[in-house]
Formats: C-alpha cells, sequence, structure tokens
C-alpha cells in the first residue's frame, strides 16, 4: 500500500500554531485579589493574645504577596488594558493588611517603652 504523493508547494503537516494569549484575564490581578482578603483576614487575627504570634508569620507573607502580585497587576493592566480595577482592590486589602500588622506590633512593642519598673531602696 503506497501512500499518495504530497504535491511539492504543500508541507506535510501543519506548523503548531503559537500560544494564544487572552488579554482579556490578568492572572497576576486575580492573585492578588485573591490572596489580599486572605492576608487581611489573617493580619486581624494579629492582635489577639497567643494566635496572634502564629498569625504574623502567615499574614505577613501573604501581606506581601498580595502588594507584589498587585503591582505586577497593574503593570500587565498597563500592558493588556484588563484587570486594573481588580489589581487595585489586591493592592489594597495587602496595604490594609500591612497597616493592621504595623499598628499591632508597633502598640506591642511601645508597651515595653511606658513600663517603669519601682525604685526601692
Amino acid at each position: 500500500m503506497t501512500m499518495p504523493a504530497v504535491p511539492p508547494h504543500q508541507p506535510p503537516f501543519a506548523p503548531p500554531s503559537p500560544p494564544r494569549v487572552d488579554p482579556t484575564t490578568n492572572g497576576t490581578a486575580i492573585a492578588s485579589v485573591i490572596v489580599g482578603p486572605i492576608a487581611l483576614l489573617n493580619a486581624a487575627f494579629v492582635p489577639v493574645p497567643f494566635i496572634g504570634f502564629i498569625a504574623v508569620f502567615v499574614a505577613f507573607p501573604l501581606t506581601v504577596s498580595a502588594i507584589i502580585l498587585g503591582h505586577l497587576g497593574l503593570r500587565t493592566a498597563q500592558r493588556y488594558s484588563a484587570g486594573r480595577v481588580m489589581a487595585v482592590l489586591g493592592l489594597v486589602f495587602g496595604y490594609l493588611a500591612l497597616g493592621v500588622i504595623l499598628a499591632t506590633v508597633t502598640l506591642f512593642f511601645s508597651q515595653f517603652l511606658f513600663i517603669r519598673t519601682p525604685i526601692t531602696g
């Protein structure tokens, strides 16, 4: 059994098509809007006495990643004009979480500045 001859002007197979980039979605903005509220929720537990010590180690990396993803999402939104609102929302959640963490840590360490030991003698 023989194969029919391929005409000389036609390639034997179609070349692979380039990967399709969908400019209507912004993955980093979506990730920022997902991680941001999770970071804010974890930051809400930082002021709680015993849970807060563990929550600060979970909330701070989530907060930093939400802020980084939000800024990357803004850059992608400028390029493809998609997902700007989600990137800004992720940034708002990230900066709010950072504010809660920094305020709690500042208040915690400021308590040690105002402790006065009684002088006996």
